[in-house]
């Protein structure tokens, strides 16, 4: 996986991630009357999709928080099913384990929005 050209070493694939697929966009709106539906069939922008990671090294967090910070668009590179998207990071946090060399960070998550899929 690789999130704004930083490449997660294996040992740091998250453990828990959000499938990315479009979502339904659907109103239902009641009237005096009954009912109107408004549908707009499935759409994968804006989908936001949370990682996990149980732990971290700090090094890692802080590379990641630099883009966080940054607030700029960044290419995801899933590593599901050959897809990338260009996402924003809309939060990013976890807790820093106080060991002897505060090396790791633990309970990370970070959320990403979907903008769109990148095609070749």
């Amino acid at each position: 996986m690789i999130i704004g050209g930083i490449t997660l070493p294996e040992q740091y694939t998250p453990l828990d991630c959000t499938k990315p697929r479009a979502m339904r966009a659907t109103v239902v709106m009641g009237t005096y009357g009954g009912v109107a539906i408004f549908d707009w069939g499935s759409i994968l922008a804006g989908k936001e999709i949370k990682l996990t990671w149980r732990v971290m090294t700090v090094a890692l967090f802080e590379a990641l928080d630099v883009l966080y910070l940054a607030g700029d668009v960044v290419v995801w590179d899933s590593a599901i099913g050959g897809k990338v998207y260009h996402v924003k990071i809309t939060a990013f946090d976890g807790s820093l384990l106080f060991d002897r060399n505060n090396e790791y960070m633990l309970n990370v998550a970070m959320t990403l929005v979907i903008l769109d899929e990148v095609v070749a």
